[in-house]
């Protein structure tokens, strides 16, 4: 891919020429009865939104320019209500063989997934339940294409850990605070909580697609994630002769019940120590990541993040240095 700048880095008044992914692509009409395209323009760095008002300046085909193709884009970036967006003055499809290295435009983890699957495998050869230990040998290392599936998916669409390896990066951070979590209540059962936190999440794997944009495939929107994780771990359990059927009920009851609210999608609520804390901590992981973003992110006013409808809120920007 030719050099250009990131989108992170780029000013408002900045000119932009090259490539980019369009994850959004829509021709639409001003209230004038003018049409134009708007466009989701994106690389590993960030997204804008760009806006084409003189459609003869689309080079090429027009019905070419759908969701999820690159093109190449020349245009100057702007700010609108505290928001960079890019004019945009010309624009074509471009075919993969044009672009190259495609990793320049996903957002990707900054853990390498070699190391977030040594920290895995060693997290779950510390489990001393041989049962639980079993079930997750089985999904999670000897199921090589699951295995690759879990380092490579982003933990959600839109809400928190939204990159390539997003998933596996949010379920190492659940682990390691419920790992502390496990050390100060004394009666949670830690091999219990491990087994809940790399499961809880493991079909959004299936749930999401992430080859280009990010976004559900069909078992996802029909499904979800709950489900299909659900669907799996019973599959496993029925190839082990003799799994306690205790366990089984304990681990299912936390997977079932992470999303701690009936209206959020889980079946039950959270009824035991160790579902409580699952659910918490997963919830907590997210709505930190997700602050975090917003907080890094330039939209917004002032000290004031742009409002987030996932948190509800604004999120506050001035950081107190952190203690030593």
């Amino acid at each position: 891919m030719p050099d250009q700048p990131l989108i992170c880095d780029l000013r408002t008044g900045d000119a932009i020429t090259g490539f980019l992914l369009a994850t959004d692509a829509a021709y639409k009409t001003t209230r004038t009865g003018s049409e134009y395209l708007e466009l989701k323009l994106t690389d590993a760095s960030g997204e804008l939104k760009g806006f084409l008002w003189d459609l003869k300046a689309v080079e090429g085909d027009f019905e070419a320019i759908v969701p999820d193709v690159f093109v190449k884009v020349k245009g100057k970036v702007e700010e609108f209500q505290g928001r960079k967006q890019v004019r945009v003055e010309k624009v074509r499809f471009a075919p993969d063989s044009e672009v190259g290295d495609f990793s320049h435009f996903f957002p990707t983890s900054k853990r390498r997934p070699e190391a977030m699957l040594e920290e895995l495998d060693g997290l779950i050869a510390s489990i001393g339940d041989p049962w639980i230990r079993h079930l997750l040998e089985t999904m999670l290392i000897h199921d090589t294409e699951r295995r690759t599936a879990f380092a490579k998916a982003p933990a959600a669409k839109s809400l928190h850990h939204v990159y390539l390896g997003g998933l596996l990066e949010h379920t190492l951070s659940v682990a390691a605070m419920a790992l502390r979590a496990c050390e100060h209540y004394e009666n949670l059962n830690r091999d219990l909580v491990l087994a809940g936190v790399f499961l809880h999440d493991l079909g959004k794997t299936a749930e999401l697609s992430y080859q280009r944009s990010f976004g559900y495939t069909d078992a996802g929107n029909l499904l979800g994630h709950i489900t299909l994780e659900a669907q799996w771990i019973t599959q496993e359990i029925e190839q082990i002769p003799k799994f306690p059927e205790e366990l089984r009920m304990q681990i299912l009851h936390i997977v079932l019940a992470h999303h701690g609210k009936l209206e959020f999608g889980s079946p039950v609520l959270p009824k035991t120590p160790e579902a409580l804390l699952v659910h918490y901590l997963d919830d907590l992981d997210g709505k930190l990541e997700g602050m975090f973003r917003l907080i890094q992110e330039e939209s917004g006013q002032g000290n004031w993040s742009a409002w987030s409808r996932s948190l509800d809120r604004p999120v506050y920007r001035i950081r107190w240095p952190r203690s030593q």
